[in-house]
């Protein structure tokens, strides 16, 4: 019985502060956004909408959202740190070359355009 509890308590406390949240969402549009800029303001359901259509856009409902988070972007991460260690210095001095090239990492073009203006001087 008392797991029960928890969890009933844990639910409860959620959707009060998922209501909160909205509703101070809710206030802060239609104070600022509607004032500032001239939009309509919102009721609490349209906030709710809108809340969960910028969630869906920007990275979904999954435990680590976002484009670059779950599973994927740690086996990257891993497959790259493993193919970097087992490179020679000559294919790792290749391979920032054509990063740079690209426009990435500390060879990208920011860093290449000071280096050339350097050695014309």
């Amino acid at each position: 019985m008392i797991k029960w509890k928890w969890a009933a308590k844990g639910i409860a406390f959620g959707l009060l502060f998922f209501t909160a949240f909205t509703f101070v969402t809710m206030l802060l549009w239609n104070n600022l956004a509607a004032a500032i800029f001239g939009l309509p303001t919102l009721t609490f359901f349209q906030t709710l909408g809108l809340m969960v259509l910028g969630r869906l856009l920007t990275g979904g409902f999954g435990p680590r959202g976002g484009w670059r988070g779950g599973y994927g972007g740690r086996m990257r991460g891993h497959y790259w740190r493993e193919r970097w260690q087992n490179m020679t210095p000559e294919q790792r001095d290749q391979a920032m070359q054509r990063w740079g090239k690209r426009g990435c990492g500390p060879m990208g073009p920011s860093h290449t355009a000071t280096d050339s203006q350097d050695a014309k001087s």
